[in-house]
């Protein structure tokens, strides 16, 4: 490697340790007994924490419940981004938990309905189980574009 090269690297390295880190900010806090954050957004991207649909009414569904429990999820989604100032077309990737596989189809005719053109990248497991006894839990991560809003 010639020195030129060597002092390019440096000066790059030197760039990078000066360079700013995105602000990172906290906008919607939990409670002190759960160690995480709602909503935290770092420049431009927004990190969503899962979301549960369940309530007394989805428990006492006897069938559909899965369907009522994504619509509650994201219902309360809507809220948060209009509040945010974001859009379902904001969202970039998604990330669906269910507690029965075979329940996939009821989740994604419901979730659907929320991304009718160009859909977020999104990950879909089975878990054992999920807090408050959900079916499904749902969380996002969604950019602010520079589009005027």
């Amino acid at each position: 490697m010639d020195r030129r090269a060597i002092i390019h690297i440096a000066a790059l390295s030197l760039l990078a340790c000066q360079a700013p880190a995105p602000d990172r900010e906290t906008l919607h806090s939990q409670l002190p007994e759960r160690p995480y954050s709602g909503v935290v957004r770092v420049g431009n991207t927004y990190y969503f924490s899962g979301k549960v649909g369940v309530t007394d009414a989805t428990r006492a569904l006897t069938g559909a419940r899965t369907a009522a429990e994504v619509q509650n999820i994201m219902e309360a989604f809507a809220e948060l981004f209009s509040e945010l100032g974001l859009e379902f077309n904001d969202v970039v990737q998604g990330n669906v938990f269910l507690v029965d596989v075979d329940d996939y189809a009821e989740m994604n005719r419901v979730y659907g309905e929320y991304f009718v053109s160009d859909p977020p990248a999104r990950t879909t497991v089975a878990v054992s189980a999920l807090p408050g006894g959900a079916n499904v839990e749902i969380s996002f991560v969604a950019v602010r574009t520079t589009r005027q809003r």
